[in-house]
């Protein structure tokens, strides 16, 4: 059109070109503004394992006066959509990662096709993030040569069953048969019939895996099932151990023992 109003000398055809060339300057200055000064916050969950079903918290930032349009996030193969905000914008996304490992992130890509949907920008924030992924829990395989685990029936017997060592449990009726130290006096005083305590027995010794021991038919396969065996006994509350490399860890059933053993099998090479 522009060719053709040089070429013609209309005074129409030169203002339809300049109102499009300014359309065009605008929507070039509008969308560039739109997407800069923006800053992302990533909220990770705790325990993230392979080919499992995740949500991550994205907070975007917007560090300029007006608000922010059609922002579209790309993280790894997820496009994440922002259609308006003023200052901040939280979005919760499911993710499934495929392998284990440590994920580094050094660059995010923004873009956005606003205003008028003419160009996309696009904006690369520099910002660093890292995370590990666990593991998939999976049983493989009929596992053996592992230390101090008793089995009944294919399964793990309960950890805490009626006996005479650790905790009190309750106060019951006598038993015939049971042992006079366990007669509890003060209750069977008040009641008048004679009541003995009941303890907590620990029947289960700590598991202890030996990663070398472990048969599989691949790596992949031996540390899945060994992340299985970590997370069914800490269900179970039953201290689990590993022999890995040159590392011991001692058994123990708390959270942070339980990441331990999960981010030492995700990084193993």
């Amino acid at each position: 059109m522009g060719v053709s109003a040089i070429n013609t000398g209309n005074n129409l055809l030169f203002l339809i070109t300049s109102f499009l060339l300014s359309f065009m300057a605008v929507s070039g200055f509008f969308g560039r503004y739109n997407i800069q000064n923006l800053d992302l916050e990533i909220e990770f969950p705790q325990e993230i394992y392979a080919k499992k079903e995740v949500y991550f918290i994205f907070k975007l930032i917007n560090k300029k006066r007006l608000p922010s349009f059609l922002i579209k996030l790309k993280f790894y193969d997820k496009e994440i959509v922002f259609p308006y905000f003023e200052k901040e914008i939280s979005k919760r996304e499911s993710l499934v990662f495929p392998k284990r490992g440590l994920y580094k992130i050094n660059e995010l890509q923004f873009s956005s096709p606003f205003p008028f949907n003419f160009f996309v920008r696009y904006y690369n924030l520099k910002k660093s993030f890292e995370f590990i992924v666990f593991p998939e829990p999976k049983k493989v395989i009929i596992y053996e040569n592992l230390i101090s685990q008793k089995e009944k029936n294919g399964e793990y017997e309960s950890q805490i069953k009626s006996g005479y060592d650790g905790d009190i449990k309750s106060i019951k009726d006598y038993i015939n048969g049971t042992p006079k130290k366990y007669i509890d006096w003060k209750s069977s005083a008040k009641t008048g019939s004679l009541k003995i305590k009941e303890f907590d027995s620990l029947i289960n010794k700590p598991l202890i895996i030996e990663f070398d021991k472990i048969k599989a038919k691949n790596l992949e396969d031996k540390i899945s099932f060994i992340s299985f065996l970590i997370m069914d006994n800490f269900k179970k509350g039953i201290p689990v151990g590993l022999k890995i490399k040159d590392k011991f860890f001692k058994p123990d059933f708390s959270f942070n023992h339980k990441l331990n053993l999960l981010r030492e099998l995700a990084l193993y090479e």
